[in-house]
């Protein structure tokens, strides 16, 4: 039987994969800090003007572990990328300490800051009178839920706006729910 060693990364190679890793890390910590801001810190402002229907992306709770590890993880690759040798700081250095930290703030957020602020949400709209709204979902959307502050807004919608605003044809006209109000 024969057995071949792998062949040794080259310093291109590794630089390559390096850089690569580093736009993979810090693409998706950028789109997940972007998906925080434009789909969930909205919530909260609906829920201070009391909007009549709410959109909560309970999924979304989840990319609040993304920032850190991400922000670990460009690091290490510039490192590589730079350096072109692999991202292994001494145990007691400040670079250690701080990819240490940012891996536990991520396993911290995920397991136990996510759940309790979907908690505190949805704790927040009954308190505020919102019912679920299962009619509104969109088809193949299982992770969104509609909370409506009053039972005439929950309907099964005959079509949506560019908005992405749920309507209801009603003796020939057509109404909709502007979702930002």
């Amino acid at each position: 039987m024969m057995t071949s060693t792998p062949p040794a990364l080259t310093a291109l190679s590794f630089r390559l994969r390096a850089g690569l890793t580093f736009l993979i890390c810090a693409g998706v910590g950028i789109f997940a800090v972007y998906w925080l801001i434009a789909h969930v810190l909205p919530i909260y402002g609906q829920l201070w003007r009391r909007a009549s229907a709410i959109e909560v992306p309970y999924l979304a709770f989840g990319l609040l572990m993304a920032p850190p590890i991400m922000l670990s993880c460009s690091l290490a690759a510039a490192y590589a990328f730079w350096t072109g040798k692999k991202f292994n700081p001494p145990k007691k250095s400040g670079l250690a300490r701080f990819e240490t930290s940012m891996i536990k703030t991520s396993v911290y957020v995920l397991v136990l800051l996510a759940p309790l602020i979907a908690v505190i949400t949805t704790v927040a709209l009954n308190t505020l009178n919102y019912t679920s709204c299962p009619q509104l979902r969109k088809s193949g959307s299982a992770w969104q839920t509609y909370w409506v502050i009053h039972p005439g807004f929950c309907f099964k919608p005959d079509s949506y706006t560019e908005n992405d605003w749920p309507c209801k044809q009603v003796d020939g006209k057509t109404l909709c729910i502007n979702m930002d109000e």
